[in-house]
């Protein structure tokens, strides 16, 4: 057998460099943040979880959300005064070294029918690399189980719209969504409007399409 001046056989030292090379490939993807699936996976149910706690936190203050997820860690909820809204600050995976916080919208919308108050909360999230990575965004079908308001039914399905129709380009579609928002937030008939005509607010985003010139 082959061995060196120390008395170590090179099939040894072969198998150390192996079992280091291993290691290290192994370890490159957590270390670099390479496992994309694995990271638009944790993305997704992190906005799913800071959606529940907004929408939770909306049911009992029946107010719109300015978006500061700092009171959802912060505020204890009314159901359960042991728990807070939401356990711990979430980040995007892609960025753990640069920490940007996910952006929230949450609109109160409250309806009047007949003699009674209909209560309505929507709420949009969006990944702060929405635009490198313009498949981190909540799949309509997560909202069909979670008893979503009118309001957001409308909300899931325009977002959608507007992720089918921009596709992999996520500046576009962090530019559009964002228009979007502003739309709700401005726009004291939106509901109505939208409730009468269900491309009233996408017609806004993408006139082109349905035939709307300046």
């Amino acid at each position: 057998m082959l061995r060196n001046q120390n008395g170590i056989s090179v099939y040894t030292v072969l198998s150390i460099i192996l079992f280091i090379a291993l290691v290290f490939i192994l370890a490159v993807p957590n270390f670099f943040n390479l496992d994309k699936e694995k990271n638009l996976e944790d993305c997704i149910n992190n906005m799913k979880q800071i959606w529940v706690a907004t929408t939770d936190y909306m049911h009992d203050t029946n107010a719109d959300f300015n978006g500061d997820l700092s009171i959802l860690v912060k505020t204890r909820k009314k159901t359960d005064p042991k728990d807070t809204y939401l356990a711990s600050s979430l980040f995007c995976p892609e960025t753990s070294r640069q920490k940007k916080e996910y952006l929230v919208y949450g609109k109160y919308i409250a309806e009047q029918i007949g003699t009674e108050i209909k209560h309505n909360y929507g709420v949009i999230v969006i990944c702060p690399n929405l635009a490198q990575f313009p498949k981190h965004i909540i799949e309509k079908g997560f909202y069909e189980n979670m008893e979503p308001t009118q309001l957001q039914n409308y909300m899931t399905e325009d977002i959608a719209y507007i992720d089918s129709e921009t596709g992999l380009n996520g500046a576009k579609k962090v530019e559009l969504i964002n228009k979007y928002i502003e739309i709700w937030k401005t726009d004291p008939d939106a509901f109505a409007k939208r409730k009468a005509n269900t491309t009233a607010l996408r017609a806004i985003l993408f006139p082109e399409k349905f035939g709307i010139t300046e």
